[in-house]
């Protein structure tokens, strides 16, 4: 009975070897189960037992000496957990295949490594890469893998790291190639993972903005913008290189910093420049200081004056004055920092000055990241908005057709960063005082003297539209949430959006618009509204979106009637907050007024989460 029973799972055992069980497995399988059969019998003969344990002991001695693997008898490189996790002793390509396999599944299943949007959306792309090739290795040409070094190694020049794409590793099988099942499909998947997570960066930028700020709402797109299909397509016989630089941005914006980012990097390569010691304002032609030949050289460095031929090195008089062509280049300066233009070099200036070059470099790198967040989602007619440089610009089927100086959030205010649709102008709007406005500001101010309503040119307006006396009302007994009234600043000249505001609906209840108070567009840094943005110049906007002269505008305005005209074609915009840019082929920086920099810049340095082929079994 005990050998019928053994030989009819020894046939099921062998049927398992024939599809596909390993020696080890096999042998392992007989020995549990013939030594369970042996300690389960109650009544065994003494033959029996002498029986048994001879054939465990055979079993186990086969289990011994059964080959693991000639290819992985000998671990290369960083093959040491290969021995443990890859049982598989074939160095064929369905072991390299069922090690890629295993590496998808786990990536789909691990949490850790699905926080966040584009770990999601990007372990999604590499998943269907693999599965629509059925998990075999695809880099098959060495061709293929110099373009994807030399690829890798240009991403530096975006801003970008090429450790997060796994260049030494690439580079170290790329010169030693790798022989066992498992070192290959390590190298595959280094290879594809760095081609999907560069191109993906270079696509959409690598820090998550989302992760900055949840008000971002341009989605990556989860399908990657067919970047599955190009990169795929380019494994098949297309040049990787060129499909690679496909996805990297090519607007004249992001360029033109890709090419300041190199200047500065050179500057730093030559030594940078020296910090100017503190001291008093330098205001006039004519003053003499002692640190004149320091300023002149900082100025020299970036560009703002031409460099001397000869350096005096004597601090004879002339070289200690300060020189109406000194504070040209100072006026320079000053300009391209956004710094108020007086050409004195008072401490916000000298400020300016003693930034170090890293810290430039730095701040153009995240700047380039940020730009990757938009710049390809651009169309080509669009409004845009620097929170941060205080601008405006529309452009036009790609030409740039108007700009203006803006007033954004002071920081306890921020104006926030969205992309919306431009649909309708007001003009002659009323104001309604907002809910966070009324909340933070005007009903406790109301509460304390009822003057402010009359100091601002409020009206108490109820629920039927009524104007009610603010006399009338127990202020007191409300809160924000309960008060059954709204606070309207009608059309005039001391309303507080002006004559015209431009509605694109958002949740923030932002928009732009015009205002009575001109001499604010005169400071360098303009923060100073509750987060709407107030043009200098909206009557011209208004005239170049609904396509009108300018009588039609200031007709309209005459009547004093509000009245609201819908855009012929709704016009996106854009809000951004760049504190790096380039115009004029120049490199213009801006103050970080909502420190939101190093966000950013921690982000952008930090590794990718990348999950190893080692947390395999099988």
């Amino acid at each position: 009975m005990h050998y019928t029973l053994y030989r009819r799972e020894n046939s099921s055992a062998v049927q398992g070897w024939n599809s596909g069980c390993t020696i080890k497995r096999f042998l392992q399988n007989i020995a549990d189960k013939e030594l369970y059969r042996c300690i389960s019998i109650q009544r065994v003969w003494v033959f029996q037992v002498i029986t048994c344990f001879i054939m465990v002991v055979i079993l186990v001695l086969l289990l011994a000496i059964s080959p693991s693997g000639s290819a992985e008898a000998s671990p290369q490189k960083n093959d040491v957990s290969a021995t443990k996790h890859v049982r598989s002793s074939s160095g064929g390509s369905s072991d390299v295949r069922e090690n890629i396999r295993c590496h998808i599944e786990q990536l789909e299943e691990d949490v850790a490594l699905q926080i966040g949007r584009e770990k999601v959306a990007f372990n999604a792309l590499l998943a269907d890469f693999y599965r629509s090739n059925d998990f075999s290795p695809v880099w098959v040409e060495r061709s293929q893998v110099t373009e994807l070094l030399e690829a890798i190694k240009s991403v530096e020049a975006d801003g970008l790291s090429p450790k997060d794409y796994h260049i030494d590793g690439i580079q170290e099988f790329y010169d030693d190639a790798p022989s066992s099942p498992f070192l290959k499909a390590r190298y595959e998947l280094l290879l594809t993972d760095a081609m999907f997570k560069m191109s993906y960066h270079l696509l959409h930028g690598k820090v998550d903005p989302e992760k900055i700020d949840s008000n971002w709402n341009l989605s990556k797109g989860e399908n990657g913008n067919g970047l599955v299909g190009s990169l795929g397509d380019a494994l098949a016989g297309d040049s990787l290189g060129a499909v690679i630089s496909m996805f990297r941005p090519r607007h004249p914006k992001y360029t033109s910093l890709k090419e300041g980012l190199a200047r500065y990097r050179q500057i730093a390569a030559d030594g940078g420049w020296m910090s100017i010691p503190d001291g008093p304002t330098i205001k006039e032609p004519g003053q003499y200081d002692d640190r004149m030949p320091a300023l002149r050289r900082r100025l020299e460095i970036t560009g703002e004056i031409e460099e001397l031929a000869l350096v005096d090195t004597s601090y004879a008089s002339t070289a200690l004055l300060y020189s109406s062509e000194l504070m040209d280049a100072v006026k320079r300066f000053q300009a391209r920092l956004g710094l108020d233009v007086d050409g004195a070099v008072g401490p916000k200036t000298l400020r300016a000055l003693n930034v170090p070059v890293s810290r430039r470099i730095d701040q153009i790198r995240l700047n380039l990241d940020r730009y990757r967040w938009f710049i390809q989602k651009l169309e080509p007619t669009f409004l845009l908005v620097n929170v941060a440089g205080f601008t405006v610009q529309y452009v036009e089927n790609w030409n740039y057709r108007w700009g203006s100086r803006v007033i954004v959030g002071e920081p306890y205010w921020k104006t926030p960063v969205f992309k919306a649709d431009m649909q309708y102008i007001i003009f002659n709007p009323s104001w309604n005082v907002p809910p966070g406005i009324l909340r933070k500001e005007a009903l406790p101010a109301i509460k304390n003297n009822t003057g402010y309503l009359a100091r601002n040119g409020l009206q108490v307006i109820d629920r039927n539209g009524r104007v009610v006396n603010p006399a009338s009302i127990n202020w007191s007994s409300y809160s924000a949430g309960s008060l059954p009234y709204r606070l309207r600043q009608p059309p005039g000249t001391r309303n507080a959006l002006g004559r015209v505001k431009f509605m694109f609906p958002n949740k923030h209840l932002v928009y732009l618009h015009d205002t009575p108070s001109k001499h604010l567009f005169d400071r360098s840094t303009r923060a100073f509204s509750h987060g709407c943005i107030r043009l200098q110049n909206p009557l011209e906007l208004a005239q170049i979106l609904l396509g009108w002269r300018e009588d039609d505008v200031e007709n309209v305005i005459a009547t004093g009637k509000t009245r609201t005209v819908h855009l012929p074609q709704r016009v996106p915009i854009f809000m951004v907050y760049l504190t790096a840019l380039v115009e004029n082929d120049e490199v213009l920086f801006r103050d970080d007024v909502y420190n939101r920099d190093e966000a950013v810049f921690s982000a952008l340095n930090e590794p990718y989460p990348y999950k190893t082929v080692e947390s395999c079994t099988f």
